[in-house]
């Protein structure tokens, strides 16, 4: 499993910045210890393919996810607000699990499994990135774009995912819904 100053050396700060989190909030927070020293430690990327964003305290990031949204249910509670997908569904960790989840409230809500952790969400980007690189090589720059990646690429992609984290590739999971998106 990666840790914070791996991350920290392999993660392109130049091109994707990264957002940070007051220890404070972080320390506030009922999140595992592991996941408060990888953020307080690395940060997130401000950006970073599949179109994800993540948001340091300054802009709500830390905080439970019924505080961020102004959101009565109890369920969120449990929930650390972290980030957002492109389709604007927010990115949590579960303070009971440690896992990264989204919820698509497009749909009710639903809990949309990420990673089993932040250290794998964050190995999870690093291994993206480098697909993207690999595809744009092949097929030409806007190959992530236009979801033109080859077969071989998809299947390396999927076996890095499975080697960082098992669950990741789950029926309805992101990164399953994230690979599907090639095969269409």
């Amino acid at each position: 499993m990666i840790k914070p100053q791996e991350f920290l050396e392999r993660w392109n700060k130049d091109v994707y910045g990264l957002v940070h989190y007051k220890e404070d909030v972080i320390d506030n927070s009922s999140i595992l210890n592991n996941d408060k020293n990888f953020l307080l430690i690395a940060g997130l990327p401000e950006s970073a393919a599949p179109f994800l964003s993540f948001e340091g305290s300054d802009q709500g990031g830390g905080k439970p996810l019924n505080e961020k949204y102004e959101v009565s249910e109890n369920k969120f509670k449990e929930f650390i607000y972290i980030g957002f997908t492109g389709e604007n569904n927010p990115i949590c960790i579960s303070t009971k699990s440690g896992a990264i989840v989204s919820f698509d409230y497009q749909n009710n809500f639903d809990e949309i499994f990420i990673n089993s952790s932040i250290n794998q969400l964050a190995e999870s980007l690093l291994i993206y990135v480098d697909f993207v690189k690999k595809i744009k090589l092949v097929n030409g720059r806007k190959a992530f774009l236009e979801k033109n990646a080859p077969t071989d690429l998809i299947l390396w992609l999927e076996e890095e995912l499975r080697k960082i984290d098992k669950n990741a590739l789950t029926e309805n999971s992101f990164w399953k819904i994230e690979m599907e998106s090639y095969e269409q």
